[in-house]
């Protein structure tokens, strides 16, 4: 009986207490949701460059006319067969452009067909099929495998494999391409039945070419503990000190606001650093984490997100009256954090819908500039823009946390 009557008090309070009544039911339902359509599947939309230098031009023997001239551009069979969802293509002449392009960051892969890709994809067909029927000016002419000559096909995918889903995906999709218009040209050949498959591709990794799907999660798991941590820390340590007057004595004595604010800043940040510094030591000297870049360069950018997150935090501690309520505005922050913002899934995963808002959230540019530093090995001209946009957030939320202690010092 008494059992029942603890629990029917502290539901009596819930009663009384709307805000926390709204959370309990807004914060399961915001999560579930967010899960629910933010998951489209496989990553889509990765940006790939395509430099289709095939000429189209197949020099072939045949049984009736000798030797003939072909025109077929084998390497748009092949780039059709990609998909319209997979890939948001964009074409460029150059090679080398291409090539800085993806240095730079500003595609995941560069698909190169070289001038005689159809030719060496036929011969390759046909050093196979022995012979094959092939509708030539009207009429049906008997294609002859070539004499030996190169092996291989010319065609060179080079990827940034610092994201490392979008480069298996972006594998996974060329080769299952290639082997169906491969299959498609072999017909149902006894060798074709046997299983033959095209010339495996010729792949380079101009990041992390070592980098497994560990390696990819680390930086993600950083970011990740940094925002649970200061979220956490800081929203229930200020309603815990509001709500015992601490924040009210700490406010009468000879100290300004933004003093105080600073204050907090500098301490919570100070041990939001110390735990990060433990997760990154842990990843690297037990599960041998590959870290390319510098350790003082990734501290940094984790104090500038720190110091953005803890004025946050000491924003929505205004709105909570008690723990718990601080607790749900946590969780405000880190459900997001988890679900849209590349810190276990590339933003490719997401809905098309959901992604804009991926790009509103400061954690989503952490999550980027820690992977560009630990895999990439980039420097702060790199992560510039990521920096950038975390400094803006910081400042920002800095002033406005430093406008709610001067109201609060005025009202107190």
């Amino acid at each position: 009986m008494k059992v029942l009557i603890v629990a029917r008090n502290v539901f009596r309070r819930l009663k009384h207490d709307l805000l926390t009544v709204l959370m309990i039911g807004t914060i399961p339902l915001l999560f579930i949701l967010l899960f629910g359509y933010a998951f489209s599947g496989n990553p889509s939309d990765i940006r790939v460059i395509i430099v289709n230098q095939d000429m189209g031009e197949i020099s072939v023997r045949t049984e009736e006319f000798g030797q003939v001239q072909l025109e077929r551009k084998i390497s748009t069979e092949l780039i059709d067969g990609f998909g319209k969802r997979t890939f948001r293509v964009r074409y460029l002449d150059d090679p080398a452009k291409a090539e800085r392009e993806l240095q730079e960051g500003h595609a995941w892969a560069v698909i190169r067909f070289q001038s005689d890709f159809s030719q060496r994809f036929l011969n390759r067909i046909l050093a196979i099929k022995g012979r094959m029927a092939y509708s030539y000016r009207g009429q049906i002419v008997h294609l002859l495998a070539p004499p030996a000559g190169a092996k291989g096909l010319p065609l060179k995918i080079s990827i940034d494999r610092s994201n490392v889903p979008v480069a298996q995906t972006i594998v996974a999709t060329v080769e299952r391409s290639l082997n169906g218009i491969f299959f498609t040209y072999l017909g149902a050949s006894a060798n074709a039945q046997n299983g033959t498959a095209a010339e495996p591709l010729e792949i380079e990794y101009v990041y992390a070419a070592q980098a497994g799907l560990l390696d990819y999660y680390s930086p993600g798991v950083i970011g990740f503990a940094v925002t649970v941590i200061t979220s956490m820390l800081t929203l229930i340590s200020l309603v815990r000190e509001e709500k015992n007057d601490i924040l009210e004595r700490l406010l009468s004595f000879p100290i300004r606001p933004w003093q105080l604010s600073l204050g907090y800043t500098l301490a919570f940040t100070a041990i939001a650093l110390l735990q990060a510094l433990e997760v990154i030591l842990i990843a690297y000297l037990l599960f041998r984490t590959m870290f390319a870049g510098s350790l003082l360069l990734m501290l940094f950018v984790i104090i500038v997100y720190t110091v953005g997150l803890q004025g946050m935090g000491t924003l929505l501690s205004g709105l909570a009256k008690n723990e718990f309520q601080a607790v749900q505005f946590a969780l405000m922050i880190i459900i997001p954090g988890l679900i849209l913002t590349e810190a276990f899934w590339p933003i490719e995963t997401l809905s098309p819908a959901l992604r804009p808002l991926a790009y509103a959230i400061p954690l989503t540019y952490l999550n980027r500039a820690l992977r560009a530093i630990m895999l990439r090995g980039w420097g702060a001209g790199g992560i510039s823009l990521e920096l950038g946009i975390l400094a803006l957030f910081a400042a920002a939320m800095l002033a406005l946390s430093i406008a709610l202690m001067k109201r609060r010092a005025y009202t107190s």
